[in-house]
């Protein structure tokens, strides 16, 4: 008895890996598939945006060397930092969507919100893992452009995507091109104001050590 307790935690450590493993196939054959379905748990697609972000992160400490030898920053480091300011874009995604849905009425909440932006991290976290391998055999260039693909799939295409398709099923009188317009002026302001955050910190430090 005391032995099957002991393994629950591990058992269920496997089960909802072979689930994540499962949702991320299901999302690279038919990304939107999750769109509108119901009663769908956001574990996978929190787990996917997470993976995505660590993933990407060291993909940068692999392609991208630091311009100074001694100032030379640690793979944790660049995974810490990088993962914080990618998390950041995350969150200027989703306040853009959020604010935008908010203010044309419409009834998801924003769990369900962050829940639809990480169904379609499935593809953009499989470019960020190849690319990732990709640096293990120094084909740095490719590399560098897969991730730069993966990172316009998370940050700029889903999220774009996703207020597109929640304006499509706006009330009648909302008309979805202005909801786009203050979805992108959003995005705008928040990441001019990311930015300026980003440049006093040690995450710029980071960022302005690496050779681009």
């Amino acid at each position: 008895m005391p032995s099957a307790t002991a393994n629950e935690p591990f058992e269920k450590l496997k089960t909802d890996a072979k689930s994540f493993v499962q949702f991320l196939f299901q999302q690279l054959q038919t990304p939107s598939a999750h769109f509108h379905s119901t009663n769908v748990s956001p574990q996978n697609s929190f787990l996917s945006i997470i993976v995505f972000i660590l993933l990407t992160a060291a993909t940068f400490y692999a392609a991208f060397p630091t311009s100074l030898i001694t100032l030379s920053p640690s793979f944790f480091q660049v995974v810490l930092y990088l993962s914080i300011f990618l998390l950041l874009v995350v969150a200027v995604n989703l306040i853009a969507v959020v604010s935008t849905v908010k203010l044309f009425s419409l009834t998801e909440s924003v769990l369900e919100i962050a829940r639809k932006l990480g169904g379609f991290y499935a593809i953009p976290l499989s470019l960020s893992a190849i690319s990732l391998f990709l640096t293990f055999v120094h084909s740095f260039t490719l590399s560098a452009i897969i991730l730069a693909i993966a990172i316009f799939l998370a940050f700029i295409l889903t999220p774009l995507f996703t207020i597109t398709k929640l304006l499509h099923h706006a009330p009648a009188a909302t008309d979805s091109f202005y909801g786009i317009l203050f979805y992108l002026a959003v995005t705008t302001v928040a990441s001019i104001l990311l930015a300026a955050f980003v440049a006093d910190t040690a995450i710029g430090e980071i960022l302005g050590l690496l050779r681009f």
